[in-house]
């Protein structure tokens, strides 16, 4: 873990400062644990590979276990074998370990997604990054900002290419992905952590973005009004989640994603294999295109896992979206909803055979600093 990390990090219980106690370090801490100054939380979080693990135990028990038989003795002594008491009620406990399950396994089998891909390579990032974070360069330089989801640490590493000191929160086990991705950039800091529960002070962050991440959450509304929570007086926040399509295309992604979200991994690998097979076909056809407006059926075998494997993926519309924002004092200053003709027959077919689309909204916090 970076030194410059602890400063940021708060207790996920109760938001108070950590200390840190190291086992292991060479450059930076790569074993240890943090732990809560209040005396009367005192919730402790182990540090393993450099990646602080801010999680509740229930959603890190096989990771505390062999933290635990490997430094047992260092931990009886400094009396902290049994949690303090985070573990409280859940109603999304059972989406996050579905989602632990699914994205982990996902960010590790394709933890090169979007880095040294013959076509989704890390330049192609950058111009994604940048089309669905709606944000430039100098937007981001010299800032601290969250990658809130950050998957494979992809677009963590294009915002500290632009010069800023980026920390990449994400639930599941892509954590290891994105930090052997991001090893190398001394200014990213990768953070296994809930959106729900972030361990950050309210008013932390002068940038945020979240690509395509909130609509797994279960609720979108509050994973963004969580986000905004950190986001300093005049900072900027992104987010980024799939939008509605046409009636037919809802009505067959319904119908597939109930049966593939109960779907073993190795399931939803035959799937995905069979699926990639097909849309290679629809593009020896030239057809993709226009089955893509009725069926997902994405052009690289990650992307259609990504989608069918979600335990939940909730589609939005732009009204949803920024009302959201108005309710939490961001003023929308951009969004990727593009100009659509006023003559009435597109107003009314456009609708009804649109595509998969995505709904991008980018608001600076109106709020008082401090309140």
């Amino acid at each position: 873990m970076k030194d410059w990390a602890l400063f940021h990090l708060r207790c996920p219980a109760c938001k108070w400062p950590l200390e840190q106690t190291v086992f292991e370090s060479a450059d930076e801490v790569s074993s240890g644990y943090l732990i809560c100054r209040n005396q009367t939380c005192r919730a402790w979080y182990p540090i393993v590979r450099g990646i602080p693990r801010m999680l509740p135990e229930s959603l890190r028990l096989e990771l505390t276990h062999q933290f635990v038989h490997e430094h047992r003795a260092a931990l009886v002594s400094d009396g902290l074998i049994q949690e303090s008491g985070f573990d409280r009620a859940d109603d999304l406990h059972s989406l996050k370990q579905h989602t632990i399950q699914n994205f982990g396994f996902e960010w590790l089998e394709y933890a090169r997604f979007g880095w040294d891909d013959p076509v989704y390579n890390i330049q192609r990032e950058e111009r994604v990054f940048r089309g669905k974070s709606l944000l430039s360069p100098e937007d981001i330089k010299s800032k601290l900002v969250l990658d809130a989801g950050c998957g494979n640490g992809r677009y963590s590493y294009w915002a500290a290419k632009y010069g800023a000191q980026v920390i990449g929160v994400d639930l599941g086990d892509g954590v290891e992905s994105a930090a052997q991705n991001t090893v190398e950039l001394p200014d990213v800091q990768v953070v296994q952590g809930d959106i729900f529960n972030l361990p950050f002070a309210d008013q932390t962050f002068d940038v945020i973005f979240s690509i395509g991440v909130l609509m797994h959450t279960g609720d979108a509304r509050r994973a963004t009004g969580c986000l905004a929570k950190t986001l300093k007086s005049g900072g900027s926040l992104t987010i980024h989640v799939y939008g509605k399509g046409n009636p037919v295309y809802e009505f067959v992604d319904r119908i597939l994603r109930n049966r593939t979200t109960r779907m073993s991994i190795p399931e939803l690998q035959r799937f995905t294999a069979k699926a990639y097979q097909g849309r290679r076909q629809l593009e020896r056809w030239h057809v993709a295109g226009l089955v893509e407006r009725f069926v997902r059926l994405d052009p690289h075998p990650h992307c259609i896992f990504d989608w069918y494997a979600a335990p939940i993926a909730t589609h939005h519309t732009y009204a949803e979206v920024t009302s959201w924002f108005s309710e939490l004092g961001l003023e929308i200053v951009k969004t990727n909803a593009g100009s659509l003709s006023s003559s009435l027959m597109k107003r009314v077919l456009h609708p009804l055979f649109q595509g998969p689309s995505t709904v991008t909204v980018r608001g600076i916090s109106t709020i008082k600093e401090g309140r």
